[in-house]
């Protein structure tokens, strides 16, 4: 049986079997009969229900800002994709390479482990997602410069600046895409009075949304109307979009300028010449790359595939566990006592 490698999102979950490269790719939902809680569906298919079930029907994202929520959901949900992709052989039990958000909790990441724990798992390994993202991204972070990896997920925004094939610093906020939902879906109740739902806001957001006001095509949105109880089509400006956004994203610039002035100096000073290298599903909000730039004066490029970048990576890492040891040990101390 062939060794896996996860990327648990808040959002999407990617599975990578060694060997076969990327197998798995879903939506992190599982929805389940009220009635005899058993599963009627997970992943995409689980996703798509969302705000559109009926009572008897209980759609659960087991992950809220990058960590573990609903710990049963979340255990039943990595047990039927890991059995979607691999078989069992109680000769030859998994080994796991998982990746995790900056900063964790010793037990947060004790709750990743309890979700995973199974006979089917002998060993249970963990990497820093920004880490992860270098690596599958093909960046050289082994030579004494510094390599600026910013990840942002749907539930976190992790930063890591990256020298000599360690981790100089990094820092974990728990601001993604999902929090530009809120803010956005909490804007048109509250000044527009109308109602969305967050698939809907999410959508909107991935054609409409900007950090940096660049374009000022205005979009239309289906909603019901606060007042009225009746569905509405409303057209949305882009300086709405722009400013319904604007405190989540300052907040991820607040955190990259706090992450910059605590790195030694000579580090930051190498991020003129390399830039700032970004990563996951959050970081493709137009006009982000520009913002950050206007911001810190560095240059910010996506990595060759931003969505993928973080499983490639540990898909990477589980080829050769002996060569990438020191990026597992690079964990904080309460988790490397529990991960390795």
């Amino acid at each position: 049986m062939s060794d896996i490698a996860i990327d648990l999102g808040t959002a999407n979950t990617l599975i990578h079997v060694k060997g076969k490269g990327l197998v798995f790719n879903e939506a992190t939902a599982i929805a389940f009969d009220e009635n005899t809680n058993a599963v009627i569906s997970f992943g995409n298919i689980a996703a798509e229900m969302v705000g559109r079930t009926p009572p008897s029907i209980r759609v659960v994202r087991p992950l809220s800002t990058g960590v573990v929520s609903d710990f049963a959901a979340a255990r039943m949900y990595l047990q039927l994709a890991i059995r979607q992709v691999v078989r069992y052989n109680r000769w030859s039990p998994l080994r796991v390479v998982i990746g995790v958000p900056s900063r964790i909790s010793g037990a947060e990441f004790k709750t990743f482990q309890d979700a995973l724990d199974s006979t089917k798992i002998s060993k249970i390994w963990a990497v820093q997602e920004p880490v992860a993202a270098a690596i599958g991204s093909g960046l050289d972070f082994g030579l004494p410069k510094g390599c600026l990896v910013i990840d942002i997920g749907a539930g976190t925004t992790d930063l890591a600046m990256l020298s000599l094939g360690r981790v100089v610093q990094s820092r974990s906020l728990r601001v993604g895409a999902e929090a530009l939902t809120a803010a956005f879906t909490n804007y048109l109740k509250n000044e527009r009075r109308i109602n969305v739902g967050d698939k809907t806001a999410e959508e909107f957001l991935h054609a409409h949304g900007q950090a940096k006001l660049i374009s000022r095509a205005t979009g239309k949105i289906n909603a019901v109307d606060m007042k009225t109880g009746l569905p509405v089509q409303s057209d949305i400006t882009a300086a709405e979009v722009h400013g319904a956004i604007k405190e989540p994203v300052s907040l991820i610039v607040g955190e990259l300028r706090r992450l910059l002035d605590s790195v030694p100096p000579d580090l930051a000073a190498d991020i003129l010449n390399e830039g700032i290298h970004l990563t996951g599903g959050g970081s493709l909000l137009k006009g982000l790359p520009d913002l950050l730039k206007e911001q810190t004066g560095l240059q910010c490029n996506h990595v060759e595939d931003p969505l993928k970048a973080v499983v490639e990576g540990c898909g990477v890492i589980l080829d050769d566990l002996d060569a990438y040891k020191f990026v597992l040990e690079s964990m904080p101390d309460e988790i490397r006592s529990s991960s390795i």
